[in-house]
């Protein structure tokens, strides 16, 4: 098991569509000559067409999409120290040369000026998301908990990684009754006893837990518990739980990142939120699609429903197996 808890994955429109690896200036030269030969030219024309009506989509809903969340949000966007941030990095990488022979590893042809322009455009793209998708604290306080737990895993079809079921019941059910005996060693014999490597060197902390986010059994149990109670042994699909309601309220800075969580969690329940939002902000600098092709794909592929739900699909297959 990797995690108890279920991925949030974050929302884009599409794979290309918020990257800055085809950025343009925007300018008309479409029939321009870009290689000669004795054999003939090859023109900008040439290369458009070469690529299909899909990936020119893309590349220039990319770029207008840009264009436009620079406008609207570049005087929220702190981008002097966003250039500085990169400095950073770059000095812990040991320098501008290394730094960018490790950025053309991840994204060959990519520049360093591509690089801070990514930077900016993933807040400006934060912006849009914390304004088309507004999350108050008493939404936070009503669907996030924070809780431990002691897991003792199942053998399953999946995951050779456990106990026979009868026996990892029993390990549980032992479990609890020590901490029934003595309720504040929680913690050491969370430490001791859990099976969920991912909490262990945390005495069994998960920290905020997001309905939505957890195994259904598991979140129901936790979200029943008062703060400071234990549950019974609860079963879910890892296997034996006993579960914490762990007292204590967000900071500043957890409240900030639940936000963007359930955020993320309310785009992926329902894709329309964002594509409304995305088509409202392209009404407001009157985005006009001069080609009907070209119309066509981004409706097809970028800002529609079954398009974002797809790409969700694929980006929790890669990190599900990553």
């Amino acid at each position: 098991m990797k995690s108890i808890k279920k991925m949030v994955l974050p929302i884009t429109l599409s794979a290309s569509v918020l990257t800055l690896g085809a950025c343009g200036n925007g300018s008309d030269n479409s029939g321009d000559t870009l290689v000669e030969s004795k054999a003939g030219n090859v023109t900008s024309q040439d290369v458009l067409d070469k690529m299909g009506n899909n990936e020119v989509a893309q590349n220039a809903f990319q770029i207008v999409l840009n264009k436009v969340l620079k406008d609207k949000y570049d005087d929220k966007v702190d981008t002097k120290k966003l250039d500085k941030q990169v400095d950073k990095q770059i000095e812990q990488y040991g320098g501008k040369k290394k730094f960018e022979e490790a950025l053309q590893q991840e994204k060959p042809g990519a520049t360093l000026e591509d690089f801070k322009d990514s930077q900016k455009t993933s807040k400006y793209q934060e912006e849009f998301i914390n304004d088309a998708v507004k999350v108050s604290d008493k939404e936070i306080d009503k669907n996030t908990k924070k809780g431990s737990h002691i897991l003792i895993k199942v053998k399953s079809k999946d995951s050779q990684d456990g106990m026979s079921d009868k026996a990892a019941k029993k390990k549980a059910d032992d479990i609890l009754a020590q901490i029934k005996k003595n309720p504040d060693d929680f913690e050491k014999i969370a430490k001791k006893e859990t099976q969920d490597e991912g909490t262990k060197s945390k005495n069994g902390s998960l920290g905020f837990v997001m309905k939505g986010q957890m195994d259904e059994a598991f979140e129901k149990a936790l979200f029943k518990l008062k703060d400071g109670e234990i549950s019974d042994v609860v079963k879910s699909q890892y296997g034996y739980h006993i579960i914490k309601a762990d007292k204590g309220e967000a900071s500043k800075k957890e409240k900030e990142s639940l936000k963007e969580q359930y955020r993320q969690l309310k785009i992926q329940k329902d894709p329309k939120i964002i594509i409304n939002a995305y088509k409202k902000l392209l009404d407001e600098y009157k985005v006009d699609y001069k080609d009907k092709e070209i119309k066509k794909s981004i409706e097809d592929n970028i800002l529609n429903e079954k398009a974002l739900q797809q790409q969700q699909m694929q980006a929790a297959q890669q990190q599900s197996a990553s």
